[in-house]
């Protein structure tokens, strides 16, 4: 039980003392990887540990998906430990390979990302700036006309 809190606990201060992305290699639905040395410089990037069975999760993407103008400049990584075949459909139901700035893909039970963050509820949103320099984190679904001003 103490390891547990020290563990919960001092992924929580990680988080918060870098400021920075974290260190992650998703599996794709193509079975490529896509780490987080993939990550495009000089673009802000919208990091969401989502679920795709979560219903706020799927309110919270297609809502961004009918604002894509104001998130087109945005790197987009969708982050899950749920497996491929879930992710495929979710991919398909939102025709998420239209949108070159979207990457979708699963950590599996390494649960790195989600560690790092301390995700306890979905969707989770954390969003950087071009210099991968961490500007805020959502722990509820964010409103999108205020992700919208950021």
């Amino acid at each position: 039980m103490i390891v547990a809190g020290f563990i919960f606990l001092s992924n929580n201060i990680s988080a918060q003392k870098t400021k920075t992305l974290p260190t992650f290699d998703l599996l794709r639905t193509d079975s490529s990887h896509f780490k987080s040395s993939s990550v495009k410089k000089g673009e802000p990037v919208m990091l969401i540990y989502f679920s795709p069975t979560c219903d706020h999760c799927q309110h919270f993407i297609s809502d961004i998906l009918k604002n894509m103008q104001s998130f087109k400049n945005y790197q987009i990584i969708l982050v899950t430990y749920i497996d491929l075949p879930e992710i495929k459909k979710f991919e398909n139901d939102y025709q998420l390979n239209k949108y070159k700035n979207i990457v979708a893909g699963t950590e599996g039970t390494a649960f790195t990302v989600r560690y790092f963050y301390n995700v306890g509820t979905f969707p989770f949103t954390a969003l950087y700036d071009k210099n991968k320099t961490l500007v805020t984190v959502y722990r509820q679904v964010p409103l999108i006309d205020k992700l919208k001003g950021l």
